[in-house]
C-alpha cells in the first residue's frame, strides 16, 4: 500500500497535468491554434534548443501522427509564421523544421501569464528544494514516457 504522502504526490501530479492541459488548450484557442499544432511546435522548439532541428518524419514519430497529418500541421504552422522548412544540412532529399522568432514571441505571450503565476511559487523554494523538485519531475517525465511507450508494444 502506498503511503499517504505518495498518494498526495500522485494526486498533485494528476492535478498539475490536468490543469496544464486545460491551460494549453485555452491558450491555443486564444492564439487560434489546434492542440496538435502546439504539441508539434513544442517538439520543434525542444529539438531546436538541443541543436537538432527535427525532420517531418521525426515529428510524425514523436507525435504518433501519419505523414499526411504531420504535413497538414506543418502547413498550418508555416502559414501562421511559426516554423520554416529548410533543406537538411546533410541529406538533400530531406528538410528540417525550425521555429521562427515570431513563434518565440507568440509562445512568450501565451505562456508568460503562466510563468508569472509560477514565478512566486518557485521563488519561495531554496536552490536545494528546486534541485529535488527538478530531479523528481525529470524522473517522472521519464517514467511517464516509458509507460506510454509500453502501451504501443
Amino acid at each position: 500500500m502506498r503511503s499517504p504522502d505518495a498518494l498526495r504526490v500522485t494526486r498533485a501530479l494528476r492535478g498539475f497535468a490536468n490543469e496544464s492541459e486545460l491551460y494549453v488548450g485555452a491558450a491555443g484557442r486564444e492564439a487560434e491554434m489546434h492542440r496538435t499544432d502546439l504539441t508539434g511546435l513544442a517538439v520543434v522548439m525542444d529539438r531546436g534548443l538541443q541543436g537538432e532541428p527535427p525532420t517531418p518524419g521525426q515529428i510524425s514519430a514523436a507525435l504518433q501522427l501519419s505523414a499526411p497529418a504531420t504535413s497538414a500541421m506543418l502547413d498550418r504552422l508555416e502559414r501562421l509564421g511559426h516554423v520554416v522548412r529548410t533543406p537538411h544540412p546533410s541529406d538533400r532529399r530531406s528538410v528540417v523544421v525550425e521555429v521562427t522568432d515570431h513563434a518565440m514571441q507568440v509562445g512568450g505571450a501565451m505562456f508568460g501569464r503562466l510563468a508569472a503565476h509560477l514565478r512566486p511559487v518557485l521563488e519561495e523554494r531554496s536552490p536545494e528544494e528546486l534541485e529535488v523538485i527538478a530531479s523528481f519531475l525529470e524522473e517522472a517525465v521519464t517514467a511517464t514516457r516509458t509507460a506510454r511507450e509500453s502501451l504501443a508494444d
